[in-house]
Parts: C-alpha cells; sequence; structure tokens
C-alpha cells in the first residue's frame, strides 16, 4: 500500500493516534488540577459540537478521535482526579451538543 493510499483507508486510526498524543502533552502542561478541569470541560464542549455537526452522518470516525483525546489526557493528567474529568467531559459534550441544538451558538458558514 502506497502512503497515501493508506492513509485514505485508516485515517481515523491515524488521527486517533495524532490526537492521541496531543491529548497527553495537554495534559502534562496543565499546571494545576483547576486548570485540567477546565480544560477538559472545554474539549467536552467542542467534542459536543463536533457529535452535532456530524449527527446522521458517518459519526464513528469522530468518536474514535473525540476518545482518544480522552484517554491521551487521562494518560497525562496526574493532577486532579479522573473520575472529575470524565463526568465534566461528558458534561461538556452534552452541553455543546445542546447549545447547537436549540441553536444557543450557530457556525457561520460561508
Amino acid at each position: 500500500m502506497v502512503g497515501g493510499e493508506y492513509f485514505f483507508r485508516k485515517w481515523a486510526e491515524v488521527v486517533f493516534i495524532i490526537i492521541l498524543v496531543i491529548g497527553f502533552v495537554i495534559a502534562l502542561v496543565s499546571p494545576s488540577a483547576a486548570i485540567s478541569y477546565i480544560v477538559i470541560f472545554i474539549c467536552g464542549l467542542f467534542a459536543g459540537r463536533v457529535i452535532y455537526e456530524r449527527k446522521g452522518r458517518g459519526m464513528f470516525p469522530y468518536f474514535l478521535i473525540i476518545i482518544g483525546f480522552f484517554i491521551g489526557y487521562l494518560i497525562g493528567a496526574y493532577r486532579g482526579e479522573r473520575e472529575v474529568m470524565a463526568v465534566l467531559f461528558v458534561l461538556g459534550g452534552l452541553i455543546g451538543y445542546y447549545i447547537y441544538d436549540k441553536g444557543i451558538l450557530r457556525d457561520i458558514r460561508f
């Protein structure tokens, strides 16, 4: 398989690994538990937006990428409780989905 063809067929797995590493690094540079909680909540908001944007279309690769970030972040987070981070991520995702679904926030597309 040629490199471009491999990426075209396995793009979700490649992006999963890249995002996992990015989540790990972001967690490592968080200076305190409070900052870690805020960052994971904001990332949950973004995840909710991505899920809203992809509803009704192929969502599995995006779920895989979101889970990759979440796993990477939890692996790298040594400040704060992982259970609290999980709850904040899910809560952020639900809120992010809700505010786009109800039209509170909208995308400006050209």
